[in-house]
């Protein structure tokens, strides 16, 4: 659980480069430290989705979590069990972080 909000966290503070709101955000992201873990972020209406790919932490098993997110104040932010996690794009790197997490861009 607290590598899932680790990483929906990294997906908000991509969101947060651009001029055209969260166009930074959208497209495929791979952990750097661990290539089985991968996010999509795309576009759902107003807002924004999230797919979080990786292993269970249950049994291993590969699995894929939807989570909304919504763009405030050029970050992605989602709300988690243990308040509001936001993600933003590092403009040094170009990497998607939470600020515990990392990805970097696939597409």
């Amino acid at each position: 659980m607290r590598n899932w909000i680790c990483g929906v966290a990294v997906l908000a503070l991509i969101a947060g480069c651009g001029n055209d709101g969260g166009k930074d955000f959208l497209g495929k992201w791979v952990n750097v430290k661990s290539e089985k873990r991968t996010v999509e972020i795309v576009k759902n209406g107003d807002s924004y989705m999230i797919r979080d790919t990786g292993p269970s932490f249950i049994d291993g098993k590969m699995e894929t979590k939807n989570i909304p997110a919504t763009l405030k104040d050029g970050t992605l932010q989602v709300q988690t069990g243990m308040g509001i996690s936001t993600l933003a794009v590092d403009k040094s790197s170009g990497h998607l972080t939470n600020g515990q997490a990392e990805y970097r861009r696939l597409d």
